[in-house]
């Protein structure tokens, strides 16, 4: 006689038996680790960029896609590419800016900047409007200080001469001296613009630039010209603020030029001022030789009135001039005191730097004291 026999799987059996059979199932599908990939016989890993400096312990701040400061020599990975600019500075030394071109690994870079000295590319962006060869150089607030005067001089011309085109046909003899008053004042607005824009020309001729001394695909060695006091002094007895400017002190280099621009603007309209003062007297006292006895009374206290104001306005300009003239030595001798290559405005006290590449992207946050 058969028999039957059942065997109950309590709950917990059943899933230890499930578990075991899975386990079972996936060792039969594990392969073995796969060996580890080598890169093909002859491929070369692509080589970093080395930055070297004349002197050797300028430091250097580049600025593009991505932003790096650091000391000589400063080493780049392979992934930096693209136009950067460079601002190199040393104790001793000045503040030179120029602009360099990485095309990449296996390539030399390029500058792309004006090189140092005379050249008939320099002295064409030199004849550039006031303010735009600065601009273009990236010294942003010397730029605009040169633009604003240009543009107000060339501004105050223009109205002097619409001025003077609609009054001198008058037969008006009062609009006729209006009309000479214009011209006056055209005329000495056309001596500040064209000093201006000379300045501006000048400044740009005297700025100093990054010399690139040697480029090969892994190593560049680029070079600023030294810094001296009587150098500094001179360019800023030229120009007002060139010679902080040199050194690296760019804001406080553009605050004299502004400041000599902003005196030598409100001295001049003093000026127009007042011999619009002295055409007026002149003609009160045209006035009071045709007077008659009833109306003489009345031309000798304009020609007194206008006599006053002709003084006052005399003292006027001439303090404004004193004024002019004390910004001007004031500048010439803050460049005798402003230290030589120990900083520039160009670096921050924060910055923040992104290489990135084709593979790999890092960033990075520097504080300097």
């Amino acid at each position: 006689m058969r028999t039957n026999r059942s065997i109950a799987i309590v709950p917990g059996t059943r899933a230890r038996l499930l578990v075991a059979a899975a386990l079972c199932v996936g060792t039969a599908f594990v392969s073995r680790p796969a060996p580890a990939q080598t890169p093909p016989a002859g491929t070369a890993t692509p080589a970093g960029m080395t930055l070297v400096t004349s002197p050797a312990d300028a430091q250097i701040h580049l600025r593009g896609s991505s932003e790096l400061i650091g000391g000589s020599p400063l080493d780049l990975g392979p992934q930096w590419s693209g136009r950067y600019s460079v601002v190199l500075q040393a104790p001793g030394y000045a503040a030179a800016l120029g602009a360099l071109d990485f095309p990449g690994p296996g390539v030399a870079p390029y500058a792309t900047s004006e090189a140092g000295g005379l050249s008939g590319k320099l002295l064409l962006h030199s004849l550039y409007p006031p303010g735009a060869a600065a601009l273009m150089s990236g010294r942003a607030a010397r730029g605009w200080a040169f633009a604003a005067a240009g543009a107000g001089g060339l501004g105050a011309v223009l109205r002097d001469q619409a001025e003077y085109s609609g009054k001198k046909d008058s037969p008006d003899v009062e609009t006729t001296d209006r009309a000479a008053d214009f011209r006056y004042a055209r005329d000495r607005w056309v001596i500040y613009t064209g000093v201006v824009w000379a300045l501006s020309a000048m400044d740009n001729i005297l700025r100093p630039r990054m010399d690139v001394r040697e480029a090969t695909p892994t190593r560049v060695t680029i070079a600023t010209p030294r810094a001296s006091r009587p150098g500094v002094v001179a360019r800023s007895l030229l120009v007002p603020g060139s010679g902080q400017d040199y050194v690296g002190r760019n804001t406080r280099g553009a605050l004299w030029l502004g400041g000599a621009f902003l005196s030598g603007a409100v001295y001049l309209t003093a000026v127009e001022s007042h011999h619009r003062i002295q055409t007026k007297r002149a003609r009160a006292q045209a006035l009071l030789l045709t007077a008659t006895s009833t109306d003489a009374a009345e031309r000798q206290a304009e020609v007194d009135h206008f006599t006053d104001l002709e003084k006052r306005s005399h003292r006027l300009v001439q303090r404004l001039g004193l004024t002019t003239l004390a910004v001007y030595a004031a500048n010439v001798i803050d460049a005798g005191l402003t230290p030589v290559g120990s900083g520039s405005d160009h670096t921050s006290k924060v910055s923040l730097t992104a290489p990135a590449g084709a593979e790999t992207a890092s960033l990075a946050l520097t504080v300097r004291f």
